[in-house]
């Protein structure tokens, strides 16, 4: 029986991830600590990589007319870049074998055969290659040759290309490791943040700019391991955010299926179409369960740390997506510079995917200005919807307008149909801007529209309530829209001030105080609602429970409601007593009737 009981109060696979308690943690911090470090120098070895890589094997290897490309199997493939070299014999996709009479096995790393090309003396290097059937052919690369290059070179400098490079590449690496680092320190005994923080260490040790240094010294399986590992925990870890417990509880079975999984993906021996459902189709499903799990709650943290996952999540999968898209276009063929920037966006896209997803969980996870997540959302749909819109708009306006120019005035003049477009699409910009914004606020961030509002709704409210009741209803308003933690408004008072309205975002905090003094302290907010006849009273806002600064547009609102709620409240104070004299009056007189009727001798 006892057993029996154990077995249906700790069911396997467990419904929570177990907690990391005691001398564990001690031990796991440490573990933690060091792969921090390890991951941190993979990185700094990989962007001097970047840098040999692009200053001194490119221009080696150019110089005798080809360049290293990796091909499906993550060899190093052939690319001619000169006439000479392709009248040679040696074609896209051929092998090298042998370097000045050094051979090379099959499965050579390109970093070996690039420093036996840089160093080979002379003007020419003897390269062997071999053809995809099997065929060997010799061939003298001159470093010297004047022959024609079958392409023209990249317009864009290498270090521009470097710049831009780095810049994104760095942002991520900044994310990844500052995100682990964060939660190291903020949250050593969550398991949630654990696994994020190691998910998020593996990220870091398997893209750019570590991925080209792996594929270069032919540890690719690397980069396979390394893939399939962060891919379980943060399978894991996914499952069960933000809380740990697996929600709903059959997701506890990814304790089970995720290491399969992971499993297949490091033996990588399915199809692309396959790994890709696996890799990116399943993180999708645990996301879709949470916007779900995200739909049943309450407000309150927990729903805004599955929003700002969520939006982390779904910034970084579309621009990773996109990238992938991107790579599938046909750039080989197009010019030099063409290619060369969309491969070089298709990086940034990558770099900056991976940025995304690590920011929006650490906000998360730390629960860090949880509620300014609607704010952002509203611009940037707005904006988005902004830019697209008057960019097709300016392009259709331009083009007839171009037409129209080029009917009447003729051909010379069609470049005016340009400005004449940008005027028209400028006068659109301003009033459109601001209906777009205030479409976007009131879809994703309502309460602060019911904040601007808020000195309308008092004129309505000071003649139908009293001044308790108008105190009430403003400080719901105002908590809503600052997602404060508590607040109460004051009236002032000959004897100093009387308590109209008191409210608790938590259930449990009914007895918490609110006071000037605490507000000051832990970053409220205070409002002296003053107008023309003097100070009325005080309503004091206890700061947010994720310790976040409340928003100054936000405030602004409120402290522009602040003479309104004065007038209301003065105004509703004495009408309400008037109401009540009045009742009380009309309770008396039926009263005295009902007794006059009891005196009254009834006929026969």
């Amino acid at each position: 029986m006892g057993k029996a009981g154990a077995s249906r109060r700790d069911p396997w696979p467990p419904v929570a991830l177990p907690a990391v308690v005691g001398g564990i943690s001690g031990r796991v911090r440490h573990a933690w600590l060091a792969l921090l470090v390890l991951v941190a120098a993979i990185q700094v070895a990989g962007l001097g990589f970047v840098f040999y890589d692009a200053y001194r094997i490119n221009p080696a290897l150019h110089r005798i007319g080809i360049s290293l490309e990796f091909d499906d199997d993550d060899r190093p493939a052939v690319k001619p870049l000169r006439r000479d070299i392709v009248a040679a014999g040696v074609g896209a996709g051929d092998r090298i074998v042998s370097v000045a009479g050094r051979r090379f096995a099959v499965d050579a790393s390109a970093l070996s055969i690039e420093r036996a090309i840089i160093a080979a003396p002379g003007d020419t290097v003897a390269l062997g290659i071999r053809k995809p059937g099997g065929r060997e052919i010799h061939v003298l690369a001159s470093r010297s040759s004047r022959a024609p290059l079958l392409t023209a070179p990249n317009p864009m400098s290498v270090n521009l290309r470097m710049a831009i490079r780095l810049a994104s590449t760095l942002l991520c690496s900044a994310a990844l490791l500052g995100s682990s680092v964060v939660l190291w320190l903020r949250r050593p005994r969550d398991p949630e943040a654990f696994l994020f923080g190691i998910g998020f260490l593996g990220i870091a040790a398997s893209v750019d700019p570590p991925l080209l240094m792996w594929l270069s010294i032919g540890a690719s399986r690397v980069i396979d391991i390394v893939t399939g590992l962060w891919w379980i925990v943060l399978t894991i870890a996914l499952a069960a955010f933000p809380d740990g417990r697996f929600t709903p509880p059959w997701l506890r079975w990814s304790l089970v299926a995720a290491p399969v999984l992971g499993l297949i993906l490091i033996v990588d021996r399915l199809g692309n179409v396959t790994t890709l459902v696996i890799g990116i189709g399943v993180p999708l499903m645990l996301l879709a369960t949470q916007i779900a799990r995200y739909r049943r709650l309450e407000p309150g943290t927990k729903r805004q740390q599955i929003k700002w996952a969520a939006l982390g999540f779904s910034a970084g999968f579309l621009l990773v997506g996109l990238s992938a898209v991107m790579a599938l276009a046909p750039y080989q063929s197009w010019s030099v510079a063409l290619g060369g920037a969309w491969v070089l966006g298709i990086v940034c896209l990558f770099n900056l995917g991976f940025a995304a997803m690590p920011l929006g969980l650490l906000i998360s996870l730390i629960r860090y200005r949880l509620w300014d997540v609607d704010r952002i959302i509203s611009r940037s749909v707005a904006y988005t919807v902004l830019t697209s819109g008057f960019g097709l708009l300016w392009a259709l306006l331009s083009d007839i307008a171009k037409q129209i120019v080029a009917a009447l005035l003729g051909q010379d003049h069609a470049v005016l149909g340009l400005a004449l477009g940008a005027i028209v699409t400028a006068g659109i910009f301003l009033p459109t801007q601001h209906l777009v914004l205030q479409w976007s606020k009131r879809r994703f961030n309502r309460s602060s529209v019911d904040l601007e509002r808020l000195p309308e709704r008092l004129r309505v409210w000071r003649e139908r309530c009293d001044a308790a009741d108008v105190a009430t209803r403003a400080l719901d308003v105002a908590m809503r829209a600052l997602h404060a933690s508590a607040g109460a408004v004051f009236a002032r008072t000959p004897a100093g001030r009387a308590l109209l309205a008191r409210h608790s975002a938590a259930a449990d905090a009914g007895a918490a105080p609110v006071t000037a003094d605490a507000a000051r302290a832990g970053g409220g907010h205070i409002v002296h609602l003053e107008d023309q006849d003097g100070l009325a009273g005080w309503m004091v806002l206890m700061p947010r429970d994720d310790g976040s600064r409340f928003p100054r547009a936000d405030l602004a609102a409120l402290d522009a409601a602040a003479g309104p709620l004065a007038r209301a409240l003065r105004v509703a104070a004495p009408a309400r007593q008037h109401d009540t004299a009045m009742l009380t009056l009309l309770d008396e007189v039926q009263q005295r009737l009902a007794k006059l009727e009891q005196q009254t001798t009834r006929p026969a």
